[in-house]
């Protein structure tokens, strides 16, 4: 799912594409060394993420960070390495057995959701001292976690429906495609992804709008009726909730500087 997650200003941005057994997994791995300036606004698109903060003198700090249901800015104390990766919608119910629900807009210690892990991340990046090291460290641990790791089928249906229609298939027209009731598909839909198959929905008309913006400012109105929004005024509505921003803030540079879930 190609999907812009978050807007940064204020720092310099290193992205790396993960190996190929993980890239249906995840997005790509990412790093910032932050300064006094650095903002951090992410935005809903269905991904959890484990993210990792480093600071001069104390250990690694280990954090997975649920799915956004709307947006979020963050100012980081300057002087910390910031590092991590997107999972995919559907990854952190595989990866955790935690239903997703429940870890919405949440950030916890990544020790505490893996109990099982015999070595923990934070101490297998304890020495590590470069950027390419710690990508390395969380990678091996990905793909160790990842062996064999499944998103279930009508799950996975569900979610490449929705992103083929860029979100404006009917819901109950994708469950049956599932070969499920939309009660049924919702309740899947909250376990894997974090809440139903109508707001991911949103999410991804939410995320086609921001590409399109970034390629070229689009025709707002023309831009409403081919993403399937009511009217002009729904849409900026829309963005403004999932943004935080209103669409004339949401300037194509600051969308595009920080697009972790794409490697280009």
């Amino acid at each position: 799912m190609n999907v812009a997650s978050a807007m940064v200003a204020g720092a310099e941005l290193t992205l790396r594409r993960p190996v190929p057994s993980l890239r249906s997994y995840l997005g790509c791995f990412w790093a910032i060394e932050t300064t006094s300036a650095t903002r951090l606004r992410t935005l809903p698109d269905g991904c959890a993420a484990i993210s990792v903060e480093v600071r001069e003198g104390a250990s690694p700090k280990c954090l997975f960070v649920g799915p956004r249901l709307t947006s979020t800015e963050r100012v980081p104390a300057a002087g910390k390495i910031l590092f991590g990766v997107r999972l995919r919608p559907g990854v952190a119910f595989a990866l955790t057995g935690v239903p997703v629900y429940k870890l919405a807009d949440r950030r916890m210690p990544l020790a505490a959701m893996l109990p099982d892990d015999d070595s923990p991340l934070e101490k297998r990046l304890a020495d590590m001292q470069t950027r390419d090291e710690r990508f390395d460290a969380l990678e091996q641990f990905l793909v160790a976690r990842m062996a064999g790791a499944q998103i279930d089928s009508r799950v996975q249906s569900a979610l490449k429906r929705i992103e083929d229609c860029a979100g404006q298939m009917p819901i109950a027209e994708i469950a049956r495609a599932c070969r499920i009731s939309p009660r049924h598909l919702n309740r899947l839909m909250r376990n894997w992804v974090g809440f139903s198959a109508k707001r991911m929905a949103r999410f991804v008309r939410f995320q086609t709008l921001l590409q399109r913006m970034e390629a070229s400012p689009p025709n707002p109105a023309r831009a409403a009726a081919e993403l399937g929004y009511f009217d002009q005024a729904h849409m900026a509505n829309e963005v403004t909730q999932f943004a935080g921003l209103s669409p004339g803030l949401v300037a194509a540079h600051r969308v595009a500087d920080f697009s972790k879930t794409r490697c280009e």
